[in-house]
């Protein structure tokens, strides 16, 4: 046996609804964990999947960014291969390098 839930989406002033199915052991699984939180059970879903949907897109933009770090550290080797850097290896070095940019 089945029971039906309507969850009710608000979406630029309009109201979309949306109807979902759940067996008997999940529903008797989330009404209480809804209440636990002190959620109405529509309410309990909408906020597991919004946190859900949360952690899928930082899972995308982490591995956006990881795209474009590794990107930037080819370039970089490539650049150092080619003998398109420098060397600073010392404060002096730093500061007279800063100190030239500053001036430019």
């Amino acid at each position: 046996m089945y029971i039906k839930l309507y969850i009710f989406n608000t979406i630029m002033s309009k109201t979309v609804v949306k109807q979902i199915t759940f067996p008997v052991e999940l529903l008797n699984f989330l009404e209480p964990k809804a209440k636990e939180y002190g959620y109405t059970l529509p309410g309990y879903v909408r906020y597991v999947l919004t946190k859900d949907m949360e952690k899928e897109c930082e899972k995308q933009r982490i591995e956006a960014l990881e795209k474009d770090l590794s990107r930037g550290i080819e370039k970089s080797i490539k650049e150092s291969e080619e003998g398109e850097t420098i060397s600073l290896k010392t404060d002096k070095d730093i500061d007279n390098f800063l100190g030239a940019l500053y001036e430019e």
